[in-house]
């Protein structure tokens, strides 16, 4: 991708359309709203001026009446939503390295930005700088990013993250939910969003790597690992669009059933499984930021009959689904 032009990858958006579909709106009308295309979406390698996304990302927030709407979506992004944050996990033992490997592979999927890693004795600063001074205002933009990154340092601090020693730095505090008011935030410019924690939080294992070992399949086989990112995008994508089959997913990636079933056996993994997985994640992101009833839900996902979703959804989350929405807003009014 060419630094003279501030480009994003349209594929980072992809969360952001599931997010609209929960909420009952058409994310086609708000990719129209700023000339864009679910097909241009779903191109591999498709990339647009990242003024766009500014843009797009502001329409996002006046359809959803929510000015909180992307910081929300970048808070709760499934980790195999974006390419160099699966690596990242892949590959990283340590915060510091998931961090650094973020740092070094985001400048593949946007140009318009520098992320950035800086230790300065006992204070660390993860975030990025724009290379350009923005004619659309950035606050979605960087509500969303820093809630991602937010995100991905809870997940490996998980208990022992200590929220009075954390710092947020953006453009605009007003794009963060109420949830996030437990850390200091600082207003910033409009050239990017940072947070600033303790450098000792840099060694803390991620979960799942208590050491330092790497597996050899991680090391071998980089290109599944990218099927299997990309799979999964394009199923969280599809599955709300009237359901899909295990035949129709074999055919998102333009293979048959057999041939996607042995490629995703080495991963310990069917294709009905995630299939199932795109659907209880749409239907989870349904309840928890919409009203719109089960049954509705249960029809965009493909079910003719509304209690086959239920039982399907309570087997694999534990509650029914009007149930889990009411522990999910209790839950929420509490913090």
């Amino acid at each position: 991708m060419p630094d003279s032009l501030p480009l994003v990858q349209l594929q980072l958006i992809s969360p952001i359309l599931a997010a609209l579909k929960t909420q009952g709106i058409d994310p086609e009308t708000v990719l129209e709203s700023v000339g864009l295309t679910l097909s241009a979406v779903e191109q591999p390698g498709s990339t647009v001026h990242v003024m766009v996304i500014h843009q797009f990302l502001e329409n996002c927030a006046e359809a959803t009446n929510d000015k909180t709407f992307c910081a929300k979506v970048g808070a709760r992004l499934d980790t195999t939503g974006w390419p160099m944050i699966q690596s990242a996990m892949t590959e990283a033992c340590t915060l510091g390295e998931f961090l650094t490997i973020y740092v070094t592979l985001s400048s593949k999927v946007a140009s318009s930005v520098t992320a950035f890693l800086d230790i300065r004795g006992e204070v660390a600063v993860f975030g990025e700088r724009r290379k350009f001074k923005p004619s659309i205002k950035p606050a979605q933009n960087d509500g969303f990013m820093i809630s991602l990154k937010l995100s991905l340092i809870e997940r490996a601090m998980k208990e022992a993250l200590d929220a009075t020693r954390l710092s947020l730095v953006v453009s605009d505090p007003s794009v963060l939910p109420n949830t996030m008011k437990c850390f200091e935030v600082l207003r910033g410019d409009e050239m990017g969003s940072k947070i600033q924690f303790p450098s000792e939080w840099l060694t803390v294992p991620l979960p799942g790597h208590a050491t330092a070992e790497k597996t050899a399949t991680n090391r071998s086989e980089p290109a599944d690992t990218d099927f299997l990112t990309s799979f999964r995008m394009l199923l969280r994508q599809h599955v709300p669009m009237g359901g899909i089959s295990v035949e129709d997913a074999a055919g998102l990636v333009h293979l048959n059933a057999r041939t996607l079933s042995r490629r995703l056996a080495r991963f310990g993994t069917t294709t009905a499984k995630e299939v199932l997985s795109a659907k209880i994640e749409y239907a989870q992101d349904a309840l928890e930021n919409s009203d719109r009833s089960a049954e509705d839900i249960a029809f965009d996902l493909g079910y003719s009959d509304p209690s086959n979703f239920s039982r399907a959804f309570a087997k694999a989350v534990g509650n029914s689904p009007s149930k889990y929405r009411a522990l999910y807003h209790q839950s929420y009014s509490v913090k």
